[in-house]
């Protein structure tokens, strides 16, 4: 088949969808694949510190510096650790539950940094298939258009229509499945990596 010789044949309308369509694919693949290896690379950088932070005595600033050494985010995140300890010890009306608190809340902000473009993605994921069908019913309407101007019902003369009719389709589900795929793996993703989060600033505080 053809993809060139088909969008080619579609009318105006089609080739303004396909368009549409295929520029929203590009952008979502661009976010599939920077979030899977971000994420793949922050839950490395995260389980090797965790196994650090197990083996080590006790986390003064002076032994943190190296943990996080591959990893912005993680290194941000342990520098403000260290600096709300020590306040704590600075401050004794500061107490360790409001350490964790203050901990919490930047682990929060790290997750919600963490993967970008979800929302686009979820996008692409409902609103792809109504585009496509759009193009789908533009498409029989053209057919049904063709049939009127000649007067006749043969393949030559619905076959342009439908062509349009299902080539928009199928654009639309291969734009929303992987984006819905996609969107679905990396919410499970970041909640996984909130968890590993929440364990490591728990044994951060308490050591």
């Amino acid at each position: 088949m053809d993809i060139l010789k088909l969008f080619l044949a579609t009318g105006l309308m089609g080739k303004f969808i396909l368009l549409f369509l295929f520029g929203m694919s590009i952008i979502s693949w661009y976010y599939i694949f920077l979030n899977f290896f971000r994420l793949r690379g922050f839950e490395g950088s995260l389980s090797k510190i965790l196994e650090e932070v197990e083996r080590l005595p006790s986390l003064r600033s002076t032994n943190t510096r190296f943990l996080a050494s591959g990893n912005a985010e993680i290194s941000e995140l342990l520098e403000k650790l260290n600096q709300f300890i020590v306040k704590a010890g600075e401050n004794e009306s500061l107490r360790l539950d409001e350490v964790y608190e203050l901990a919490r809340i930047e682990k929060e902000a790290l997750i919600l940094r963490l993967a970008q473009g979800l929302g686009y993605l979820a996008t692409c994921a409902s609103t792809a298939p109504f585009i496509g069908l759009f193009g789908t019913v533009w498409g029989i309407m053209k057919a049904f258009h063709d049939i009127g101007l000649k007067g006749s019902a043969s393949l030559a003369t619905v076959a342009p229509g439908i062509a349009e009719a299902l080539i928009n389709t199928a654009m639309g589900l291969f734009v929303a499945i992987p984006a819905s795929m996609a969107y679905n793996y990396f919410v499970l993703k970041r909640e996984n990596l909130a968890k590993l989060l929440d364990l490591f600033v728990q044994r951060f505080t308490l050591k």
